[in-house]
């Protein structure tokens, strides 16, 4: 895979990615020095699944006006100038009397990622072979995953040192460095108006990537199993792992850096094998899907179940290699049965359907388990990851696309 475009893309993305991570880390810091108050700390993510519901509505009415380029770069852009914005008000002006403002600013720069991370997305299959997507999305997901896990260690390491006026300074850099890279992302796009896409009022376009999900079979099996998996996702959150650590395994919260370098690693290795791995599993990526389903469910049930701190570093290290590559094999299928703007409408679509259903359920579980138990938490997920399982066994005679093959079906319903 030699495209020097895909590689701008890759590093110009891992870096918003990085900022992302540490300017939330930052944000979380000065808030609670200011207010000393769990509850404006708790608005932080609140904010944040707000802002991206909404804007992942809003969405396909940029992508149908400009190109994805456009849309990824103009949106870094401005999401850069925000963020110079909030290091200076951070730095000068914030109290708890004008904490409002820090949220409205978190706001619109989630907002603003609901635009750049569905076209980011949809440029992957445009800069690379369809032999190579896979590859392509192994290598995309693998960093991202690395940035999401290391990222929030790493960031409170560095808060400790450059305190959360440095991190905000350290992450405006990132953004800019991020923002000048991807204005060499060069791809071969058609205008606009030569798109296939619905032509009529712009709540039509609002809405055509929830039509096209609706109008294909397979598409709403892959999505009904992204949103299964994400009720089950917040068990992973600390707030739920942390008491886990304490009350289910009985040791000290040191382990919840040894359970996430576990789960990083066993994140990173299914990178590893995807991509060298990608032809076979290319040609077998249904069965790929069929047991990472199933390892997924068996995993988070045994771990919840587990007592034994050491068996829990392999059982959380066997479900992030089997979910990375679940997840790397339904991003593939996606991305070749849509194409083009459509296919950043559709994502669209699935980040506003994953953030609203991972922020209620983690509302949700985090209640459940102060009511009942931790254990009952896992088990929930559990059944939830189950019923993901049962709907792809349940849908294999749909799932049958194999990566180079024309599709034609879809564009037709179009």
């Amino acid at each position: 895979m030699k495209n020097r475009s895909f590689k701008v893309l890759l590093a110009g993305q891992s870096l918003a990615d990085a900022g992302d991570v540490f300017y939330i880390v930052a944000l979380i810091t000065s808030v609670y020095n200011v207010t000393n108050s769990l509850f404006y700390v708790s608005l932080v993510p609140v904010i944040n699944m707000l802002g991206g519901f909404l804007g992942g509505l809003l969405a396909p009415l940029l992508i149908d006006r400009y190109k994805l380029k456009k849309v990824l770069f103009n949106s870094q852009l401005i999401k850069t100038c925000f963020l110079l914005m909030l290091t200076l008000y951070v730095s000068s002006l914030l109290s708890q009397d004008t904490i409002v403002t820090i949220y409205i600013i978190i706001f619109f720069i989630t907002f603003l990622d609901s635009f750049s991370n569905p076209a980011s997305s949809a440029l992957i299959p445009q800069l690379v072979s369809e032999e190579n997507l896979l590859k392509a999305n192994s290598l995309m997901s693998s960093i991202h995953q690395f940035i999401q896990m290391g990222g929030w260690a790493a960031g409170g390491i560095l808060a400790a040192f450059l305190h959360s006026n440095g991190l905000l300074m350290l992450t405006f850099s990132l953004y800019v460095l991020s923002t000048c890279l991807l204005a060499f992302v060069k791809v071969k796009e058609k205008k606009p108006s030569e798109e296939l896409s619905v032509k009529g009022s712009k709540m039509t376009s609002m809405f055509e990537g929830w039509r096209i999900i609706a109008g294909d079979k397979r598409l709403r099996v892959l999505h009904l199993t992204l949103i299964f998996s994400s009720i089950a996702s917040p068990v992973w959150v600390s707030s739920i792992l942390y008491p886990f650590i304490d009350i289910r395994l009985g040791v000290g919260t040191e382990w919840w850096g040894y359970i996430n370098t576990s789960l990083l690693f066993g994140l990173f290795l299914a990178g590893i094998l995807a991509y060298r791995l990608s032809d076979f599993i290319n040609n077998n990526i249904r069965n790929v899907l069929l047991l990472g389903g199933f390892m997924v469910f068996l995993m988070t049930l045994l771990f919840g179940l587990n007592v034994n701190p050491i068996l829990s570093l392999l059982l959380i290290s066997m479900f992030g290699l089997f979910e990375e590559l679940r997840m790397i094999s339904i991003h593939t299928i996606i991305q070749s049965l849509v194409k083009e703007k459509l296919l950043a409408k559709v994502y669209a679509v699935q980040s506003s359907l994953i953030m609203v259903t991972f922020g209620i359920s983690t509302l949700m579980m985090g209640i459940l388990g102060q009511r009942y138990s931790i254990v009952v938490v896992f088990i929930i997920a559990s059944i939830s990851l189950c019923f993901s399982f049962i709907n792809i066994i349940t849908s294999t005679k749909y799932l049958t696309l194999t990566i180079g093959e024309s599709n034609n079906n879809l564009e037709k319903q179009l």
